[in-house]
């Protein structure tokens, strides 16, 4: 176990205080950092507006942090990342169970060396978080059929957590388990009341934090949280497009995951943890399949499964745990090494550069940006976490006209355009990623706009 923390701490953890967040994780960032410098750890916000999207798991983890190592990017990926080491611990933990110690160890390191889960496991995300309470989650599950169902409701609050994690994408893991209990036969089932406990748990983990923003922020709140929800439904693109997404994310081993599906078949007696495999895998897939966005995020559950499938797929071939502990450390080594040492950037930079080069132009520190359509939940959060600035955000030229003349407008450069065929408004600076125009006095908006007025008909 040791040798394999090693190995995946070195694949999801190297490099990761270079480079920029991009995507979600700035946003999430952004709301952690929030919470630290509003001392407000319930109802979450984004450059100054309430967040409601997400449940606040994994922000909280990430305000922890920005606690106690200060805000900055590597203290920011450190809970995604400290997650997904866990996760690949637990997992070589489930496997032992539910098979034997040498295909636990093998589907911990096959999980930290899957390109989709070290993608997503590599920076701050909802989704390893998820994926560790998951686990543990069916950890507890397994002790608690061999018990007649004591001990269930830990499965709740695991499963509770995941929920508070990743929301309603995490309904994935009850739904293998409730598949998992249906599919068992009768005499080893958990009773009924035990299930019950278990639900009890859930809730008890999972409502008190939206029972109380519902009591908070009310409408508003249900709003934003069903809209998270539904638009992540909707029509279906081609099958082929979550083939795509499944080969994307699990290449090289999916080859190796079905030879150890079919060994698995073939053989005479199937092992006690194989219903539950052959569940967990066609609930999970299943989960993508009903989304419309198939994002290869919404594989994160199936990872740990198909590692457990490819590990299956190599047993036979495969040392004694101690020797493959042994092989797994000196892997670790060397990848520490290969990490600390290649030359090139893991981590994209850029887009912190895009809004601290427009710093000079937004005047005194703590100003609120003024913007022509940054409406996008991530252009608020990177100039709230890089230049601690809120965002206010106007989708009329008259209204930001009327704010007067010198006043800072700041737009996207896709936007750009619109500012500068207003003669009311000059560029003062461009980054990579947006521009930044001064509100004109009226006299000079209305001696050059008489000028402009021939091109922006001709354009």
């Amino acid at each position: 176990m040791a040798g394999l923390a090693l190995l995946a701490a070195a694949i999801l953890g190297g490099r990761m205080w270079e480079g920029d967040l991009v995507g979600d994780p700035v946003i999430y960032a952004a709301v952690a950092k929030a919470m630290v410098v509003r001392h407000d750890w319930g109802t979450m916000y984004v450059a100054g507006r309430p967040f409601f999207d997400k449940p606040p798991l994994v922000m909280w983890l990430a305000a922890a942090s920005f606690d106690a190592f200060g805000i900055s990017i590597w203290s920011a990926r450190l809970p995604g990342v400290v997650c997904s080491v866990l996760a690949c611990l637990a997992l070589a933990r489930l496997g032992a169970v539910l098979f034997d110690d040498v295909v636990g160890l093998a589907a911990g390191a096959i999980l930290a060396l899957t390109p989709g889960f070290v993608r997503f496991g590599s920076s701050l995300l909802l989704d390893s978080p998820f994926v560790l309470c998951a686990l543990l989650g069916f950890h507890a599950a397994h002790a608690a059929w061999d018990a007649h169902g004591r001990g269930l409701w830990q499965v709740g609050v695991w499963l509770g957590l995941a929920f508070l994690a990743k929301g309603t994408l995490s309904l994935g893991a009850p739904t293998v388990l409730a598949a998992y209990w249906l599919v068992t036969p009768s005499p080893r089932r958990p009773p009924v009341t035990a299930l019950a406990g278990a639900a009890l748990a859930f809730l008890l983990v999972a409502a008190p934090w939206h029972l109380y923003e519902l009591w908070r922020e009310g409408a508003p709140f249900v709003q934003g949280y069903l809209y998270d929800v539904t638009e992540k439904l909707g029509g279906r693109p081609p099958l082929a497009v979550y083939l795509r997404a499944l080969a994307a994310t699990v290449l090289p081993w999916a080859p190796i995951a079905a030879f150890g599906m079919w060994r698995t078949w073939r053989a005479p007696v199937r092992e006690a943890g194989t219903r539950l495999l052959v569940v967990w895998t066609v609930v999970a897939y299943a989960f993508l399949l009903t989304a419309a966005k198939h994002s290869p995020r919404y594989l994160m559950l199936l990872h740990p499964a198909l590692a457990l499938w490819a590990a299956l797929g190599l047993r036979a071939a495969l040392p004694a745990p101690r020797r493959l502990g042994a092989v797994l450390a000196g892997a670790g080594a060397v990848a520490w090494v290969v990490m600390l040492a290649w030359p090139r950037p893991l981590h994209p930079h850029g887009t912190r550069e895009g809004v601290v080069g427009l710093a000079a132009e937004l005047g005194p520190p703590g100003t609120p940006v003024v913007g022509f359509r940054l409406r996008h939940e991530g252009t608020r959060a990177r100039f709230y976490y890089y230049l601690d600035r809120d965002v206010r955000s106007f989708a009329s030229l008259d209204r930001l006209a009327a704010l007067g003349p010198g006043t800072t407008v700041v737009t996207a450069v896709r936007h750009a355009r619109v500012l500068a065929a207003d003669g009311r408004f000059v560029e003062l600076r461009r980054t990579r990623d947006y521009v930044a125009f001064r509100v004109r006095a009226a006299a000079d908006a209305g001696r050059d706009g008489a000028g402009a007025a021939p091109r922006t008909r001709a354009g």
